[in-house]
């Protein structure tokens, strides 16, 4: 082969050599109808507005369930309390009356076995009467645990129907700007699209997500002094927050956040009776609790249940006030008959101090 020949053949090699090394670079969707991309994306979009607009109907019933199952809750709560007052105030009695020792001297004093017979049988009485009240307390628990349970599976049902809205919103923003990069994006269409999106993004359930999340507080950073020292004020209601800020956007999931305490005889900087920024009462049995008064939405969550659990134990407590806990690195104020149900050892606010709870509003 002669040397040109060669050279030639070299030439080539190397030509489609470097030609399948370096692949041309398509012009994107440089054949597609823009009418038609944006004809199927809508389509795409409709479909998605369609199940979205199904599972917000289904959270939305969710919600008015666990509303009703909320109210049971706290009403079997408060019987089951108020039957543990009555049995605590009977073994007490009992305890400091000496009432075991009289029942047997009764029956030591009878005269004849007549007498003994019917004084057996007025001591049977009143152990049947006292095994009665252990029992209803039983089956009082046992109500408040089976609602307390269905309660329970009715949320983490409404918390899975909300992720899946969520993740609704992800594919309805993804459809529009994956049809924006394929056609001009000052197309008029694409802007009605984002629009529709947007009401996904913002709209129904979900429209806490508009303003800037809370800080979580990760640890209470006072010291035992300024905990039983430093109580926050929550009757001033027309306190004007320049930090005003919207309440977390979880606060249908738990949240680990830290907890004061205030109310009734043992706190000084509150009335007793006092009056809650709905309207309610506080005393030293209220069931109620406070939110920041930062929250520039609390309003909303006035009247709903909220679930707070403490060292194993559950208690549902209606959001009735607000305060400036989170000044002290607090999100929720217990009143004095949600703390003493979770710690029954617990007798004044300060004693309860400042503590981790886990709680979320139903």
């Amino acid at each position: 082969m002669t040397f040109a020949k060669k050279s030639m053949c070299i030439l080539i090699a190397v030509a489609f050599a470097f030609s399948a090394s370096v692949a041309p670079v398509p012009i994107a969707f440089a054949d597609e109808d823009p009418n038609a991309v944006l004809d199927a994306a809508q389509a795409k979009l409709d479909e998605i507005s369609n199940e979205y607009n199904e599972l917000s109907s289904e959270v939305n019933a969710l919600q008015s369930q666990i509303d009703e199952l909320a109210d049971q809750v706290l009403a079997a709560q408060q019987e089951m309390i108020e039957g543990r007052k009555a049995l605590g105030t009977t073994v007490l009695y009992e305890y400091r009356g000496g009432s075991v020792s009289a029942l047997l001297n009764v029956l030591m004093g009878s005269s004849d076995i007549s007498e003994l017979t019917r004084n057996m049988n007025y001591i049977s009485q009143i152990m049947d009467h006292q095994a009665e009240e252990i029992e209803v307390q039983k089956d009082l628990k046992e109500r408040f645990t089976k609602i307390s349970n269905e309660l329970t599976v009715q949320k983490d049902e409404q918390n899975l129907k909300l992720e899946e809205l969520a993740t609704k919103r992800e594919e309805a923003t993804k459809v529009v700007e994956e049809a924006s990069a394929r056609v001009e994006e000052n197309n008029a269409r694409i802007e009605q699209m984002r629009k529709q999106a947007d009401q996904f993004i913002w709209g129904g359930v979900q429209e806490d997500n508009k303003a800037p999340q809370a800080d979580v507080p990760e640890q209470n950073t006072l010291s035992n002094e300024e905990k039983t020292e430093t109580q926050p004020n929550n009757n001033n209601t027309n306190n004007n927050n320049a930090n005003t800020q919207t309440a977390p956007s979880d606060v249908a999931n738990y949240r680990t956040v830290v907890s004061s305490a205030y109310g009734g005889w043992s706190d000084k900087n509150t009335p007793n009776p006092g009056t809650t920024a709905n309207g309610s009462i506080c005393d030293d049995n209220s069931m109620g609790i406070a939110i920041p008064m930062s929250w520039s939405n609390r309003g909303k969550y006035y009247g709903r249940t909220a679930e707070i659990v403490w060292n194993g134990r559950v208690v549902y407590a209606t959001v009735n006030d607000c305060g400036n806990m989170d000044k002290y690195g607090c999100e929720i104020d217990l009143q004095p008959g949600v703390w003493k149900a979770l710690d029954p050892n617990c007798t004044t606010c300060a004693q309860w101090g400042h503590r981790k709870v886990k709680y979320r509003i139903l």
